[in-house]
C-alpha cells in the first residue's frame, strides 16, 4: 500500500472508494415482538418491518471484502409484556458483487444479517435469508395498547 505524504499533511492512508445505499430493515421477530429502530454504523433506519420503508444513506465500499461488518444497534419492544431491550452488535456484511441496497434482517433466533443486493427479499436472486416475514401489526391489538400505553391512550387510538 502506498501512503501520500505533502508538505505538513498528515500522513493517511487514502479513503477507500464508496457508494451511498438506500437502508432498510426487516423484522421476522414473533407478531409481539417489534423492532422499533435500529442504526448501521450510527445511520439511522428507523422502524424494521417488511423492508419497504427505506431511508438515504449508508456508505458502502464498491467492492466487497473479507472481513466487512457493521455496527448494528436496535431494540425491540414485547407487546405483550411492555417490555423494551436494546441490543449492539457487530455484524459481518455478506458478500456482495455490485452495491445496492443494505438490508438487515432481524430474525426470529436472535441473529442479524446484513445484505447488499439489487434485488429484493423473495425475489429468486435474492442471497439473503428466506426466512417468512410476518404481516402484523401489534400496535392493533387494543389489549396491548392498553396494557403498555394506557386505558386513555387506547381510547384516543381505537376511537372508543
Amino acid at each position: 500500500m502506498v501512503w501520500l505524504c505533502s508538505g505538513v499533511a498528515a500522513c493517511r492512508e487514502p479513503q477507500e472508494d464508496t457508494v451511498g445505499a438506500g437502508l432498510t430493515g426487516i423484522d421476522h421477530l414473533a407478531d409481539h415482538l417489534s423492532v422499533q429502530e435500529f442504526s448501521v454504523d450510527g445511520h439511522s433506519g428507523f422502524q424494521a418491518g417488511k423492508g419497504g420503508s427505506m431511508v438515504c444513506c449508508v456508505s458502502l465500499p464498491r467492492q466487497w471484502h473479507p472481513g466487512m461488518s457493521v455496527m448494528v444497534r436496535w431494540n425491540v419492544t414485547n407487546w405483550r409484556d411492555c417490555h423494551g431491550e436494546e441490543f449492539e452488535r457487530r455484524v459481518p456484511v455478506e458478500r456482495y458483487d455490485r452495491v445496492g441496497t443494505l438490508w438487515v434482517h432481524f430474525l426470529a433466533d436472535g441473529s442479524v444479517r446484513v445484505v447488499s443486493s439489487n434485488a429484493d427479499p423473495g425475489a429468486a436472486d435474492y442471497p439473503g435469508p428466506s426466512d417468512s416475514i410476518p404481516q402484523k401489526f401489534p400496535w392493533a391489538n387494543r389489549e396491548w395498547v392498553a396494557r403498555c400505553l394506557g386505558e386513555q391512550k387506547a381510547k384516543e387510538i381505537f376511537n372508543d
